[in-house]
């Protein structure tokens, strides 16, 4: 599972349908806010057992916009770095910034590529991969008008 900043992983991009999804990891273990029935956010498809989750958004078609990773065999340059610790993130990724730091949980981003490293308990535990929201938008933001 290699991910590709501001587009999506190698197999699938921001922007690709539900139906691409399904095509590529079967249907998902758990639907959140199915339809976007809250009005507001994402609909959320957890595949747990492949750690990741897919975020598509009510108003843009559903298209996906942002992806989440909890999978050891994520690779980021052909790193793996879900389960280092906060050292060994930063020294493979020195131009990581800290934005988040409560005592328990860490977030690390690198803005340019629209990444968030969280940690818990000093170790990495997710990656948040999302595009650069303004191409996103003139890509996807007319579609159906």
């Amino acid at each position: 599972m290699n991910i590709v900043p501001l587009v999506g992983l190698k197999s699938i991009e921001f922007g690709d349908s539900k139906e691409k999804a399904i095509e590529l990891f079967g249907k998902p273990d758990l639907i959140e806010n199915e339809l976007g029935q809250d009005g507001v956010s994402s609909e959320i498809w957890n595949y747990k057992s492949k750690g990741i989750q897919l975020y598509f958004d009510p108003d843009l078609e559903f298209r996906l916009w942002e992806i989440s990773i909890t999978s050891e065999l994520a690779k980021l340059n052909s790193i793996k770095p879900i389960g280092f610790n906060e050292s060994e993130l930063l020294a493979h990724f020195p131009s990581l910034v800290l934005e988040v730091n409560d005592g328990i949980f860490k977030e690390y981003v690198d803005q340019s590529n629209e990444l968030v490293f969280f940690l818990r308990n000093k170790l990495v535990k997710r990656i948040n991969i999302s595009p650069n929201l303004d191409d996103y938008l003139k890509r996807f933001g007319d579609v159906g008008n």
